[in-house]
């Protein structure tokens, strides 16, 4: 004969104290409240499916009323009676839940992030941030909050049509290639099943990829008044100084931009740019001309305490924006389809080549560019360093020269 259990009472377990060891309270038909010695009160349900004894966790009280607690108690003797294990039947529920809470946070754009920033060391720092706001302006207001596994080429392609229609078929390309390479790397760290971007056929959306050189100046008189011009700025003295460091050094503009005074060897004249900073991922040497370290000197003064030989007017803990020398160049009256800061670079390539007595591994090495075979292009920081120090001499004096002339 069944032992005959006291239904509950609200009020015996609201008073309900914890004790030395924790203790129950039956209820009747396998319901029972588990009084912990923390003072914790949970609703547990005992029965047997199959033959052998379960337990099922209610919930707490007094999240869960004694009412409450009853109910489930009839829903679930229902269930049992049905064939269905309750017990089971949560489990399976929890194992979805957890799913529905990993691919909500398997986004795009969680993994794209993700990525960029545990390979953020193999990126130069201006590349990283152009790809994140490339993420964040051409992306991800379309496919940033799809659960990975969701995305389809076509939407791929949509984005890319998006980007074409605006006439940025190059910028459309390199947010491909970013999208392509974040896929990859999801599918090589199993968070995601497969990668869309490999169905595409870039060139059926943006067309052949076309060689795009930067508009430049290579004649002396269009060099001088090019020169004067930056002289004669009277916008920030920031801009001015770092167009005058361009000039004379040819790195690309984001290595002075975000050029910092530790890395300035005035004694070696040496300026160090770390390899996270370099395309080419490889720490590179810019010997300083005379004309370069006394410029520097007078930099020095101006930029005061900063990090930055060139920081921004806002704050000196920050560089000059990406915009600032493009803007500068504009203001001086040169169109895009004249000059653009990149275009020192072909400027001292073309000249260098034509005029300057150094042979053209000396003269591409300065410019970061890989020369030689498969077996000399193995980098070295110092190769050539010796004509290197007298080519970017030579090439102050004659600029020196023109704008003087």
């Amino acid at each position: 004969m069944a032992r005959l259990v006291t239904p509950l009472t609200a009020t015996q377990i609201k008073q309900a104290k914890p004790q030395a060891k924790e203790y129950k309270l039956s209820d009747g038909g396998g319901l029972y409240l588990l009084v912990t010695k923390a003072g914790g009160k949970h609703w547990k349900l005992k029965y047997r499916f199959g033959g052998k004894e379960k337990k099922l966790s209610l919930g707490s009280y007094p999240d869960i009323s004694l009412l409450r607690a009853r109910e489930l108690r009839e829903k679930y003797k229902s269930d049992i009676a049905n064939g269905i294990n309750p017990g089971e039947v949560k489990k399976e529920k929890k194992i979805k839940q957890q799913e529905e809470e990993q691919k909500a946070l398997n986004t795009f754009e969680n993994i794209a992030l993700e990525r960029l920033e545990k390979q953020k060391d193999t990126f130069s720092e201006a590349h990283y941030k152009r790809t994140i706001n490339a993420f964040k302006n051409d992306c991800f207001p379309y496919i940033g909050n799809k659960n990975i596994d969701d995305i389809e080429a076509s939407n791929l392609i949509y984005i890319l049509q998006i980007m074409a229609k605006r006439g940025v078929n190059d910028s459309a390309r390199k947010v491909f290639y970013s999208i392509n390479k974040t896929f990859k790397w999801a599918v090589a760290n199993a968070k995601a099943k497969r990668n869309p971007a490999a169905d595409i056929l870039l060139e059926e959306i943006l067309g052949k990829k076309t060689k795009q050189h930067y508009p430049t100046i290579t004649d002396d008189n269009g060099i001088k008044n090019l020169l004067i011009s930056i002289n004669e700025y009277t916008g920030e003295l920031s801009t001015k100084y770092a167009l005058q460091l361009l000039a004379h050094t040819f790195v690309r503009p984001s290595n002075a931009r975000l050029a910092l005074w530790e890395e300035i060897n005035f004694k070696d004249k040496q300026w160090v740019i770390p390899a996270k900073k370099m395309k080419t991922r490889d720490e590179f040497i810019v010997p300083l001309s005379n004309q370069v370290v006394e410029l520097l000197a007078e930099v020095q003064e101006y930029s005061c305490n900063s990090p930055y030989l060139f920081p921004s007017t806002k704050s000196d803990t920050t560089p000059l924006s990406d915009g600032a020398l493009l803007g500068a160049i504009r203001r001086m009256g040169y169109s895009k389809d004249e000059f653009v800061p990149h275009g020192f670079r072909a400027m001292f390539s073309t000249i260098a080549h034509e005029k300057s007595p150094y042979k053209y591994d000396v003269i591409e090495m300065q410019l970061a560019h890989s020369v030689g075979n498969s077996v000399s292009k193995a980098y070295n920081r110092a190769k050539y360093l010796d004509e290197r120090v007298e080519l970017m001499q030579w090439w102050s004096d004659y600029l020196l020269e023109v704008q003087n002339g």
